[in-house]
């Protein structure tokens, strides 16, 4: 048996979810189960998602089945301390800081518990249609969504994410996407793309409309600032709609992006995606960083 940790917003689940089906594809004879204990007196974000918003498949490990493998923590608040002060056992794999990608991951037969955010491609790019059909969201049928959908369909459209909030207090992610790192993108876009309409998603809305005065002088701007809270993962189903994307350094506008099927896409993206030296990027190889 192996045992995926799941903890975070939406954006790190999907991570960790690609993760499980990547490890159940390569170690078929096994069962993958996830660890969810972590959510239980956890208060950020809305809980574990996946089951809410897709249809997936999955099994929840048992505090006895996580005690085999690696420390069976009951709740968020033992796991944050625990954590820090217990070493890995020999049979888990923590990811590190820095977040590179483990390039022996599905070498290491001996690991039977996975703690990380595991963002990068490369852990499930060869079940690509695979995560693809797991992360399939459900229909549009607020009029206002629905109405979003047809102009980022129909147009040449630029899906930007926005994310200020919690970053600007966070000092692993604050200055990482100040307004100018927007200024290149946005002139980026206009020199490859030409879009006649760029769709905006944020966290703060009110900087937002204030950023983009100037460029409504000359394009259409729309700001989707109706989907909260457990609603708020329509904003990246538009998004990914959207013909092309602007991301932040979040792993929901990457998803948004990742999930774009539109061939010709230009996604641009942060070239630092968090202060803290040689910290690895999950852009994409065929993304550009700015």
């Amino acid at each position: 048996m192996r045992i995926v940790k799941i903890i975070g917003g939406l954006g790190n689940q999907m991570f960790q979810y690609a993760l499980a089906l990547s490890l159940q594809h390569r170690f078929e004879d096994e069962e993958v189960k996830l660890d969810l204990h972590c959510f239980r007196g956890y208060r950020k974000h809305y809980g574990f998602e996946l089951p809410r918003i897709f249809n997936v498949r999955y099994a929840a490990a048992s505090l006895c089945e996580i005690a085999r493998v690696a420390y069976p923590y009951p709740n968020y608040l033992s796991w944050k301390a625990g954590h820090r002060l217990l070493p890995a056992r020999r049979t888990m794999l923590v990811e590190q800081a820095d977040m590179k990608p483990v390039d022996d991951l599905f070498d290491r037969t001996s690991i039977g518990y996975y703690d990380g955010y595991w963002q990068h491609e490369s852990y499930f790019s060869a079940i690509g249609e695979r995560v693809r059909a797991a992360f399939a969201f459900p229909d549009l049928t607020d009029e206002r969504n629905r109405a979003v959908l047809q102009t980022v369909t129909t147009g040449n459209s630029v899906g930007i994410h926005v994310r200020r909030g919690d970053y600007l207090t966070d000092p692993l992610f604050r200055g990482t996407c100040p307004a100018g790192y927007y200024d290149r993108a946005i002139h980026l876009t206009e020199a490859r793309v030409n879009p006649d309409v760029y769709v905006v998603f944020s966290n703060d809305m009110a900087w937002c409309r204030q950023y983009f005065a100037t460029i409504r002088e000359r394009k259409k701007v729309l700001f989707v600032d109706w989907n909260r809270g457990q609603e708020s993962y329509r904003d990246m189903q538009l998004m990914s709609l959207c013909r092309h994307q602007i991301i932040a350094n979040s792993s929901f506008s990457w998803w948004a992006a990742w999930l774009n099927p539109y061939a010709g896409k230009t996604v641009i993206g942060p070239a630092k995606w968090m202060n803290l030296e040689g910290a690895s990027s999950p852009m994409c190889a065929d993304w550009l960083q700015v």
